[in-house]
């Protein structure tokens, strides 16, 4: 099966229901304060905040999801108008196609629209290691126009898929070299959706990553998505319906070992009153994924983006911080 046709799978089957993790992001156990006197006007609380030396208006960002087809240019269209639009970061798509084919940059980042105050272009850990991978690093990056690189970990999706590529063998000297070849442009190093052990975590800052993706278990499972592409894969897949880091603990787990490092937290947040959550748990940005594209499908990106905005002000409010950036263990009951 080509490439192209992969990935419209992978669009269409994430869009579907029964692809989620089978055990929870570990968020439903994590409550704020409520203060019923937050001594402050709503419209008072700031949200803004600096990642990757770029600002946001909100510590957000749209997580990576497609490109490479005629469907995916639609739903990232409307993805990068949003984030443009609000002010918010934009990760886009695995961007392996590109080195076969640079004609597909509108696939990803269409040409005439407005840009994000953050955005960055993405490949697999498969496409940096080895001899060249910083080259391939530095090739889509410049192909896209981002402001720097996501490197995306998926060894169970790799193992389940039926043509991918389980070979992690040299990924993080790999790493290394890519943060090298692009600097100063930072290299984000992310899970996609399984969280990520802080021995990895440890392992991705001695390598020089600019912040850190947890991508944590709870939300979009890959291993499912990959076994319904597969006949006979759903048995092979099933297996791994539970299996990863909760978001929750990939969070606090990473906080204690990245140092300065930013820990993004995704995997699983639905609402702004789960990003309010991990930003206490010391997250300093959230990814949100498939919401975005299930409203992205329907033209509605964003307004929903726009409310998980809204809805993290007013949780910070009442939570009693002064903004989102000030949010921590302090804010949690």
């Amino acid at each position: 099966m080509h490439a192209p046709d992969r990935k419209s799978e992978h669009l269409r089957i994430a869009a579907e229901p029964g692809v989620e993790h089978a055990s929870a992001t570990g968020l439903e156990h994590v409550r704020l304060c409520h203060r019923a006197l937050p001594e402050r006007d709503l419209d008072a609380v700031d949200v803004d905040t600096e990642l990757l030396g770029r600002r946001l208006s909100a510590p957000l960002i749209v997580s990576a999801m497609t490109g490479g087809t005629a469907a995916a240019a639609e739903v990232n269209r409307e993805l990068a108008r949003a984030a443009a639009s609000l002010g918010i970061g934009l990760a886009l798509g695995s961007g392996r196609r590109l080195l076969e084919d640079p004609g597909l940059v509108p696939t990803f980042l269409p040409a005439g629209g407005e840009r994000p105050p953050l955005l960055l272009a993405n490949l697999g850990a498969a496409q940096v290691r080895g001899r060249g991978g910083d080259a391939r690093a530095d090739q889509v990056v410049e192909l896209l126009g981002a402001d720097g690189l996501c490197i995306h970990l998926n060894p169970i999706q790799e193992a389940v898929q039926p043509e991918g590529e389980p070979t992690f063998s040299g990924v993080l000297d790999g790493i290394a070299a890519a943060v090298a070849r692009l600097a100063p442009r930072p290299v984000v190093v992310k899970e996609v959706g399984f969280g990520l052990d802080p021995a990895d975590v440890a392992l991705l800052r001695q390598a020089g990553a600019a912040a850190i993706d947890v991508a944590g278990s709870g939300g979009t499972n890959w291993a499912l998505i990959e076994g319904r592409r597969d006949e006979g894969g759903t048995t092979l897949a099933a297996a791994f319906a539970d299996w990863g880091v909760p978001t929750a603990t990939a969070v606090a787990g990473a906080r204690q070992i990245a140092g300065p490092l930013p820990v993004i937290a995704s995997g699983g947040l639905r609402d702004g009153v789960d990003v309010a959550k991990c930003l206490a748990l010391g997250a300093s940005a959230c990814g949100i994924a498939r919401p975005f594209l299930l409203a992205a499908r329907a033209g509605r990106a964003a307004d929903a983006a726009a409310t998980v905005i809204r809805q993290l002000r007013i949780a910070t409010w009442a939570a009693g911080a002064r903004s989102a950036a000030e949010l921590g263990p302090e804010h949690l009951a």
